[in-house]
């Protein structure tokens, strides 16, 4: 499914830059990473060196030296006295080893030589791409571009309140010799046209094959806060809305202009497409429809820096709803090269949650096919201190690979239906305010348990046909502005389909589509009220109320349901009760209470589902078992039935040709059961139904040259 890996990397593993050195560097990055970086259709290497700086500065010369990402710690902080090292990161920099190798751009040349040298002898079907990166802070490297010699650029207070590059700000003009402007950039250069110029010239000069534009560069100035020019918190400013979104598409055009064929990728802001419309008037829409030859932006790592995997799974949904083109990417922050932190030990806990949820987020395209992430990024393959430790590696990989296996392939039972070129091309007010706090609330819900994870964009959603939403729950916005899409949404509605709509009162009061209606003003239990009405009951019992609720998803993969779960406290019980009865976890022992099946969940969960019942109380227990037979290649026990109702969903292939037995003992021959029927119905799909079931039963899924 993956048809690009990009593996990031900065330059401290390169401690010393000798060719042998470097070539054992390389070397053992391809080593590592062969199981995830075999049969690949493109291998990317993304490199770190600087924060951009080194490509603003770059006068053609290449044995000139650069500042580059050797420290640890805000680069372009002061330091304030003799601090100790225990002082905060934050405040005390310091270089990641005694006596760092100085850079020169011809040593990053040879580098970029070996990388696509080395790669090429480890995966010769493989098209090897090494890209440069461009970062709007001041984290990674002392700039003297922007923090002394072109200080009007960097706007905002983000970042230990040294700010970050505007890419629509106008330089000063100065004598500095760069590659594009020998004499110094005339006075009002956009930052566009001189990002493009020289980046133009560094990447051919250094052999790189892409561009990232990171934290934000190129569509906002002020990328972590959730205000900005058009939103202070207080109240919007739409009549700010035109010349903020000409002004932003300005710089790609600029850009554009002078770097016209090296692809750009992105990373993006920390928020979703309502939230940076309404703050910062980001014109996606526009910037999508351009032809820019863009990447668009992945998720965000706020759920590893801040907990909020809420607002990195609405950021994946609501920003590739409808794309520049077909492919779009997760990113996985598994190292920091900056800040002394390991996420996937220090943050994640060695728990693999936040692959499984972003890989469970799909979209559904113009054709009515649901598709995941077909590029994936690594941030990054190396640590803070220039180490690539194999236990990383190695524990990670299995995760990645399994969620790559079991993406979605078909619509999840909650859809959001999104407008995002309707709110980004929106001038209202009303809008603006619709927009924003129905994000957050949305945002809200998905951190409280709120299992939402596929998402069509209202342009797409005109070209279906609505069978493919017969099995989901369509949630939208009251307010956009679509006639068309809302007259499709009241014939659904009124033809039965399953609809909630969410919004303020007054939008929700104008609204003439049969459906559920939830007040973003009010509480995000209403959601959980309002799916109850169509079968799908979920509750959380914690000890008390400061205890945070999990965050899941719910997706399907192969006629089974796949639930994804980040629980943040082991002591809240999860109980869950669907149309056709309570749901049980594949390898998980469940307390049936009242007719719902309970978990405490570990940290983190990625399991099938292919087994529901109806039962008053009992101990349940899915699990896989040996076939012991030639006819069956899997065999799944259910036991602990008492007068049971049972649906199983067999495997696509076997879809209708699966088996419900009981065992003959000692021999385990399977006996199949009597009283069992195939139904299929437009709600749920195809699975076997057996009724006044008790003990043990098996599902049976024959060889294909067996059915």
């Amino acid at each position: 499914m993956f048809k690009n890996i990009t593996l990031e990397i900065g330059l401290k593993p390169f401690k010393e830059t000798t060719p042998q050195y470097i070539h054992t560097v390389c070397e053992k990055m391809f080593t590592q990473w062969r199981p995830l970086l075999k049969d690949r259709q493109y291998i990317s290497i993304m490199i770190w060196a600087s924060d951009g700086s080194e490509i603003l500065d770059y006068t053609g010369d290449i044995d000139k030296s650069f500042e580059w990402c050797c420290y640890i710690g805000t680069a372009n902080k002061e330091l304030v006295g003799d601090m100790p090292p225990e002082t905060s990161l934050h405040e005390r920099k310091q270089f990641y080893m005694e006596n760092p190798p100085v850079m020169t751009y011809r040593i990053l040349k040879n580098i970029i030589s070996e990388l696509k040298s080395v790669g090429k002898t480890f995966y010769p079907e493989s098209t090897i791409r090494v890209g440069a990166t461009f970062d709007i802070g001041p984290e990674f490297a002392v700039s003297d571009f922007k923090y002394n010699r072109h200080r009007e650029v960097c706007k905002g207070s983000g970042c230990d309140s040294l700010g970050f590059i505007d890419a629509t700000a106008l330089l000063k003009g100065d004598n500095y010799p760069y590659a594009a402007f020998p004499n110094g950039v005339p006075e009002n250069t956009p930052m566009g046209t001189l990002l493009g110029a020289q980046a133009d010239i560094y990447l051919k000069d250094m052999g790189f094959d892409y561009i990232w534009l990171s934290n934000g560069m190129g569509f906002c100035y002020e990328p972590w806060n959730s205000y900005g020019k058009i939103y202070d918190e207080n109240q919007f400013y739409p009549e700010k809305l035109d010349k903020t979104k000409e002004n932003i598409f300005l710089f790609w055009k600029l850009f554009r202009e002078k770097c016209k064929d090296f692809p750009i990728e992105t990373r993006g802001t920390n928020f979703s497409v309502g939230i940076d419309y309404a703050c910062d008037g980001v014109p996606l829409h526009d910037i999508y429809s351009a032809n820019l030859n863009i990447t668009p932006p992945p998720n965000s790592p706020w759920a590893a820096i801040n907990d909020d995997i809420g607002i990195e799974m609405l950021g994946q949904l609501t920003r590739n709803c409808n794309l520049p083109q077909n492919d779009y990417m997760f990113r996985f922050y598994l190292h920091d090269m900056w800040w002394l932190n390991s996420p996937w030990y220090d943050r994640y806990e060695s728990n693999p949650y936040d692959i499984y949820i972003p890989m469970s987020l799909s979209r559904i395209d113009e054709n009515g096919n649901t598709s995941a992430p077909s590029l994936f990024n690594i941030l990054s393959v190396d640590n803070s201190m220039g180490d690539m430790p194999d236990c990383c590696v190695n524990e990670v990989i299995p995760h990645i690979l399994k969620a790559e296996k079991d993406v979605p392939d078909e619509a999840a039972p909650l859809v959001l239906l999104y407008p995002m070129r309707e709110y980004t091309t929106s001038h209202s007010e009303k809008m603006l305010h619709e927009m924003y706090f129905g994000d957050t609330f949305l945002k809200n819900a998905l951190n409280s348990g709120f299992p939402l994870c596929s998402v069509v964009s209202t342009d797409n959603f005109l070209k279906h046909n609505l069978e493919t939403y017969s099995k989901s729950i369509l949630i939208f916005p009251a307010s956009f502005d679509n006639a068309e899409v809302k007259e499709k949404l009241y014939e659904y509605g009124k033809n039965g389909g399953k609809l909630i709509a969410y919004g303020s009162s007054d939008e929700l009061d104008k609204l003439n589509i049969k459906c559920t209606k939830i007040d973003i003003a009010k509480d995000i239990s209403q959601f959980f009220d309002g799916i109850k009405a169509f079968g799908y009951e979920i509750n959380f019992i914690k000890p008390n109320s400061e205890i945070p609720l999990p965050a899941m998803t719910i997706h399907k993969n192969n006629n089974a349901f796949m639930f994804n779960v980040y629980n943040r406290s082991n002591t809240v019980e999860s109980r869950f009760k669907f149309p056709l009865g309570a749901p049980i976890l594949n390898g998980y022992d469940t307390e049936i209470i009242n007719g719902y099946s309970t978990y405490r969940f570990p940290r983190s969960v990625h399991s099938e589902c292919r087994v529901f019942i109806k039962q008053e109380n009992g101990v349940v227990r899915s699990r896989e078992q040996i076939p012991t037979n030639r006819k069956y290649r899997r065999k799944i026990e259910i036991s602990g039935l008492k007068n049971a109702e049972v649906c199983l969903f067999a495997e696509k292939y076997c879809i209708d040709k699966a088996d419900i037995a009981t065992l003959e003992y000692p021999d385990s021959t399977p006996v199949l059961c009597e009283n069992w029927e195939v139904v299929s119905d437009s709600e749920n799909g195809t699975y076997l139904r057996i009724k006044n079931v008790s003990g043990k039963i098996y599902l049976c899924m024959p060889f294909k040259d067996r059915m």
